[in-house]
């Protein structure tokens, strides 16, 4: 065995060795270091990133995305090479410590759990705002929207042509859709591909409470979708044109 064979064979039982020390003990790390961990992990195992952004409400996804990304051609070694370094800077005793040696404390509460391992990445913390929307998950989506991007995208629509006010409207949760106003920003009467607004959307699936907070925050009760039809026009019952008036 030639002297680069060996090299690179000790670089991989070093790599291997760091892995399951984070795999065991990731709650000793902030949030941003495992995101490093996670990018230099996927450019060691898979090379550079050649998979597409995810969509523009998924926060962890795109983070994960932009921080394996930004390695750029880093070689498979490098990576490696990179993820000890990143480890023994944080943690400089990990190769002698126990499993129950922590000098860190996890950041509670953050507003994204990083997957360090490629098996791992289909979990909860790729779930979209929207997927917390459709569930009703109020602390999760609290903590999801307290990202510093979110106002950012707050009216930005999906694939499907919606955005988290139209989401949250469909729905008919109103503490769901509260969330949604009070983030910085929000168009109260943002558009859909369609040219409906949110309360287009509470009014015509009948989300009565919607509605009602949708016309209390001063939604345009006048508005016409890109057919020409008015909020009250779709409305589901009487008593939400009631509420129109």
């Amino acid at each position: 065995m030639s002297d680069f064979e060996e090299e690179v064979d000790l670089l991989e039982e070093e790599f291997s060795r760091a892995t399951k020390f984070i795999e065991r003990g990731h709650d000793q790390f902030e949030q941003k270091e495992l995101l490093k961990f996670y990018a230099f992990y996927k450019q060691a195992t898979s090379g550079k990133c050649d998979v597409p952004k995810p969509g523009i409400f998924n926060m962890a996804g795109r983070a994960k995305w932009t921080a394996w990304n930004e390695l750029g051609d880093l070689s498979k070694p490098q990576a490696m090479q990179g993820y000890v370094q990143h480890l023994t800077q944080l943690k400089p005793s990990w190769d002698q410590s126990s499993e129950d040696d922590s000098e860190y404390k996890p950041q509670k509460g953050s507003w994204v759990s990083v997957s360090t391992f490629a098996h791992e990445e289909d979990t909860a913390a790729d779930k979209t705002l929207v997927d917390f929307i459709k569930e009703g998950n109020l602390p999760q989506l609290e903590q999801a929207l307290a990202n510093p991007e979110v106002p950012a995208l707050i009216n930005e629509l999906d694939d499907d042509g919606l955005g988290l006010i139209h989401w949250a409207a469909d729905r008919g949760n109103e503490h769901v859709l509260k969330l949604i106003l009070a983030v910085p920003g929000r168009d109260l009467d943002l558009r859909d591909s369609g040219g409906q607004t949110a309360l287009h959307y509470a009014s015509s699936c009948g989300n009565r409470d919607c509605v009602r907070v949708l016309v209390e925050a001063g939604a345009d009760k006048s508005a016409k979708d890109d057919e020409g039809d008015s909020v009250e026009e779709v409305a589901f019952d009487a008593a939400i044109k009631e509420l129109l008036k």
